[in-house]
């Protein structure tokens, strides 16, 4: 999947550029265009733009300007510029801005295809040496980044000391560069339907190894990365600032982090062909937290993300859902049936059960003890989850409750298997009842905030609001209602202006700017593609 961003300040010349180029030949899946350096930049924000074709000479941020703040903030962004200067010095600055292409208007249809198509595949030949399988394979002879992954697994489930004292020399003999008392953050990445690659035959490890070495590439600049992949099958990555990175002025170092783990998504998406799903966790101090955090997102990976694919969220934006996952017991080896519940891995927590009823049959189908300690550890386990997503047992498992509170204990492995598998589909079902009422919820706020706020509402302020980071409430949203954010915002001023111009005496300028607009002139664009007609040609209809 290839997204192309056109930027003309003349909104008719970039929708017929987004719209009359067969832009398909050139590998491109979707374009988006703006009319201002800015617009373009919270398209970007919002989408993950491979190419960007931009006029040069633009009022406010011209196409330069825009250029230099693309590559500082997504430097695998490919820049075309189309002007009709034929200046050198516009040509000198593009080639140092390190601009895929400089093309003079009017550029043919082949002309503006060819660049693209050359931009993509230089795109290509980046992301194909930054996950190629031969430096993978290098890497993975050596030893030192398995002892590396090996110990962060131990400090994050407690077996490493988190004791300076003990900690700090092994990271130096390690060349781990993380620093005592600077904050971290977890992140955690989950490759959503990865049998589609081991079908080609590469092996788990070339690809997780892969995977870890674009998150390298895209976090790298400012961020130290130490990752491991873990017993849940996440690969988990620790964040820590360089001392010599320097984030925007803009923005958090949460917002950075989001916006490069949304980045990421979309070049693995693009070239490893599989959609992942990632959540960043709060700060922590390293090294006392770390493990906290991770426990914490282990269980708040399945309350936001659960089965859903290709979804980003940071906990640093949500309210405050429960803390670390408390185990009862371990029946076998991890994973266990609480941390699989955990992170609403239904089919895995179906086979671990046929796993427990094959042992129990097998060896201790006589043994009553065994069987009731899988009970307990099964009925425990579903209280405790239920509990901490403050529900009551018996509203999630209805007549199955009695086994908790009125009768005796089963003790015999066909009648626990049958409950066992009844009560877990209840508890599915119930989670998903509850996230759908969930983002029913958040959709109506969305809505509310839109209509209470036409004048400036933006992905940014909407999301703040709802609690929610930009990508994963475009997507739900979007998953929802059929519709963008955006298209509802723009649908619901054109509703606005249109009962204003049959209601009230107000100017056109003043109902663009009570709107939003500060451009009279784009706003009666925008009213006559939505309505086909100006919104004076729309008043005198009307009078």
């Amino acid at each position: 999947m290839r997204q192309l961003l056109i930027i003309d300040d003349q909104s008719i010349l970039a929708d017929d550029l987004a719209d009359m180029i067969p832009w398909g030949e050139a590998g491109i899946t979707n374009v988006y265009k703006a009319y201002s350096g800015q617009e373009a930049l919270d398209i970007m924000n919002e989408q993950p733009i491979d190419v960007i074709i931009t006029d040069i000479r633009m009022p406010g941020m011209s196409g330069l300007e825009l250029i230099r703040e693309v590559k500082r903030n997504w430097k695998h962004t490919k820049c075309i510029l189309l002007s009709g200067y034929s200046d050198f010095e516009y040509t000198k600055q593009a080639l140092q801005l390190q601009s895929s292409d400089y093309l003079l208007k009017p550029a043919s249809d082949d002309e503006l295809i060819g660049a693209v198509r050359k931009a993509i595949g230089d795109l290509e030949r980046e992301w194909q040496e930054i996950s190629s399988v031969q430096r993978a394979m290098y890497s993975l002879r050596e030893q030192l980044p398995k002892l590396r992954e090996y110990m962060l697994l131990d400090l994050l489930s407690g077996k490493q000391s988190a004791e300076p004292l003990r900690l700090m020399p092994k990271l130096t003999m390690y060349e781990i560069p993380f620093r005592e008392g600077i904050p971290v953050h977890i992140m955690l990445l989950r490759l959503d339907d990865s049998e589609k690659l081991y079908e080609g035959g590469e092996s788990e490890a070339l690809i997780d190894y892969a995977l870890a070495n674009m998150a390298e590439e895209v976090f790298g600049e400012q961020l130290h990365l130490w990752h491991a992949k873990d017993t849940h099958g996440f690969l988990v990555c620790l964040l820590q600032a360089k001392s010599t990175a320097e984030v925007s002025t803009t923005e958090s170092v949460e917002e950075w982090i989001e916006r490069r783990a949304f980045q990421l998504q979309h070049v693995v998406k693009s070239y490893l062909r599989v959609g992942i799903s990632v959540l960043t966790s709060k700060s922590g101090l390293f090294p006392a937290e770390a493990a906290p955090l991770y426990q914490a997102s282990i269980t708040n990976f399945r309350h936001f993300i659960g089965g859903e694919k290709d979804l980003y969220i940071s906990l640093a934006k949500e309210p405050a859902r429960g803390g670390a996952p408390q185990l009862i017991n371990e029946l076998h080896r991890p994973p266990t049936i609480l941390q699989l519940l955990e992170v609403g891995q239904w089919d895995a927590a179906r086979s671990k059960l046929d796993t427990i009823f094959h042992e129990l049959e097998t060896d201790w189908r006589d043994s009553q003890e065994h069987v009731l300690e899988t009970y307990f550890t099964i009925a425990a386990t579903l209280a405790a989850l239920v509990h901490k997503n403050k529900q009551w047992l018996s509203d999630t498992i209805g007549d199955d409750f009695h086994a908790f509170a009125n009768e005796r204990p089963i003790t015999a492995v066909d009648e626990l298997r049958t409950w066992a598998y009844r009560i877990i589909e209840n508890y599915k079902t119930s989670v998903s009842t509850e996230e759908k009422d969930s983002r029913s919820g958040i959709i109506r706020k969305v809505q509310e905030y839109i209509h209470e706020h036409l004048e400036n509402a933006s992905l940014h302020s909407i999301s703040s609001h709802v609690f929610l980071n930009p990508s994963y409430l475009s997507k739900i949203y979007k998953t929802e209602t059929g519709e963008g954010i955006s298209e509802f915002m723009l649908r619901a001023r054109m509703e606005k202006s249109a009962q204003l111009l049959s209601q009230t005496d107000e100017k056109i300028y003043e109902i663009s700017q009570m709107l939003g607009y500060q451009k009279p002139s784009y706003f009666i664009q925008l009213f006559k593609k939505h309505y086909g007609l100006t919104p004076q040609e729309y008043r005198n209809k009307l009078q």
